[in-house]
């Protein structure tokens, strides 16, 4: 936009007045009759200039070559491969969302990794030795993937030194004087021509009407006190705070990743119902698994939340109960419990004609194990897996002339009301006989299993749970956090704050001697939409400034 005295329009190319802006109509009222006001945007005529013809020396010459140094600093302050590092990261973070992720410990067991990959290459085919090969079934822990982000760090080191000292000298040390080439080229600009007033009088004005907006003003004066020139910004300290969101992105990659070394994490820990776990590493508390639940929206089929209900003992004292969910985790002493997963696990008991309870012992696929339980129930809890990957487990009774076995399924997706028997499928074996069952197929759904021929036995089960949890003492976790809040905070800011910056030349008329002529322009390096309306407001402000000091002016000389 210009606002400029009209004997002046010849000088500076504007639109017609159709186009102009109406908001900046009527202006300059009270001055004398001689102004006039219009209010147009600039066209900037942009002229190309003539293609130099190279010199034989300069073709000589050719590029200087960028030495190794040189080409990673350029390339790691490139723009375009800020955006290849983010959209790189972005697809890895889906592809960890897409492919299913093996659970944390899993690749201690090599009997669980064969059978994730078994279950994988139902989905991927032949495609899936690759993919485990190449990490995607452990993405975030794979090389290249740490690679990317070590890449991704150092770029953000590196871009921030090499904006760090441009940055600092364009707050602390700004370019007050502006050519005038400079000021044709901002995106805002207003002109104000034969201003009948002083130059220390527009000054004065300038002044108020920037410090009125929030803008700090720098001045500077010609030799021969003729020529007044202007700089004013607002929010210069918004460009630092890209640095502190870019010091706490790195602080806290570098703390997460630092922290696997000083902490320690013990990964798929197995808390059976009601058996306290001492997980070591000097901790000299236990914590027992004393109640799951999965809490279910009201269709009673999709799951909203499981819920895991641990104890802390101390002393064979319980000092502490919580219950936990995914992303909620117990914290004791530092010591972090998250909920990973859950299993079935079945309570076996046996009993005869007059209710007394009879020994029952696990069994291996191999024979019998040392593990017995003299009397009452039996933890079933499913080490073993079926031909159809389903949840397997033996459980024996050893009588006076036979000895019982029982193989026992556990089917997940069975549903069976409450109150009823758990969905476990059980073949009955007599002796060594295992070629020929007594007993195949599911428990019936109330009362006690009854195996044929052996009436005088009553096998009773109850369903309950076991959780998996990823134990771990996480030195960093405070700092973490910390670094986290600080990254949020600086990017927040940076979002809600614009850098602006305004010129501004005041030099005398030559063309009418005792008035002045006033260049304003300014720019934002974003937002720059909010930018033109602020700045329509800040050039009103001089105007009126303006106007109100030359009728004070005129009154004062009885005009």
């Amino acid at each position: 936009m210009v606002i400029s005295h009209e004997g002046t329009f010849d000088e500076l190319p504007f639109y017609p007045p159709e186009r102009s802006s109406s908001r900046f109509g009527a202006c300059w009222q009270g001055l004398s009759a001689s102004m006039a006001e219009r209010v147009s945007q600039v066209a900037r005529r942009a002229r190309k200039p003539p293609t130099p013809v190279p010199t034989p020396l300069a073709q000589d010459r050719g590029r200087p070559q960028r030495d190794f140094i040189e080409t990673v600093w350029v390339l790691c302050c490139s723009v375009k491969f800020a955006v290849v590092q983010n959209i790189a990261l972005a697809l890895a973070a889906m592809l960890g969302t897409i492919i299913p992720q093996m659970q944390p410990g899993i690749s201690d067991s090599a009997e669980a990794v064969d059978s994730f990959l078994a279950d994988a290459h139902t989905r991927y085919g032949d495609l899936t030795g690759f993919l485990h090969w190449a990490g995607f079934f452990d993405l975030y822990n794979s090389l290249w993937f740490r690679m990317l982000v070590v890449v991704v760090v150092f770029s953000i080191v590196i871009c921030t030194m090499n904006r760090w000292q441009p940055t600092v000298r364009l707050i602390t040390r700004p370019m007050v004087k502006a050519s005038d080439g400079f000021m044709s080229g901002l995106t805002e600009k207003a002109q104000f021509t034969s201003v009948p007033l002083e130059t220390a009088q527009v000054d004065r004005v300038l002044r108020g009407a920037f410090k009125k907006g929030r803008y700090r003003v720098v001045s500077d004066t010609s030799t021969d006190g003729a020529v007044i020139s202007l700089y004013a910004d607002r929010d210069r300290w918004s460009k630092m705070v890209t640095f502190v969101s870019h010091a706490g992105l790195v602080l806290l990659i570098l703390t997460a990743a630092g922290m696997t070394q000083i902490g320690w994490r013990e990964r798929s820990v197995y808390f059976m119902p009601n058996e306290p776990v001492n997980v070591g590493h000097g901790t000299d508390f236990s914590v027992a698994n004393v109640g799951w639940n999965i809490d279910y929206y009201p269709d009673g089929t999709t799951v909203k939340e499981f819920q895991n209900t641990l104890a802390v003992y101390e002393n064979d004292t319980q000092v502490l109960t919580k219950t936990i969910i995914v992303n909620d985790p117990l914290r004791y002493k530092g010591v972090n419990f998250f909920l990973v997963s859950y299993e079935p696990v079945l309570f076996a008991k046996a009993t005869d004609a007059s209710g007394t309870n009879i020994p029952l012992r696990l069994m291996g696929q191999n024979g019998p194990i040392t593990d017995t339980v003299a009397s009452g129930e039996v933890l079933v809890d499913f080490p073993y897996s079926s031909d159809d990957n389903l949840p397997l487990d033996y459980v024996q009774l050893a009588g006076p002339d036979h000895t019982l076995t029982l193989e026992i399924t556990y089917y997940q997706n069975v549903t069976r009301g409450p109150g009823e028997n758990p969905p476990a499928y059980v073949k009955a074996y007599v002796d060594q006989n295992f070629d020929s069952t007594i007993y195949d197929g599911f428990l019936p759904r109330t009362g006690p299993l009854t195996l044929p021929g052996y009436g005088q036995y009553d096998f009773n089960f109850r369903q309950s749970t076991a959780t998996i949890l990823e134990v771990a003492k996480d030195q960093g976790l405070e700092l973490v956090g910390f670094f986290f809040t600080i990254m949020a905070l600086g990017f927040t800011i940076s979002l809600y704050t614009t850098f602006t910056r305004c010129w501004a030349k005041i030099v005398p008329n030559p063309e009418q001697e005792g008035t002045v002529n006033i260049t304003l322009g300014g720019l934002a390096e974003k937002n720059k939409v909010a930018f033109e309306r602020d700045f329509e407001k800040l050039a009103l402000r001089i105007r009126d400034g303006l106007t109100s000091e030359t009728n004070n002016q005129e009154v004062e000389n009885g005009i």
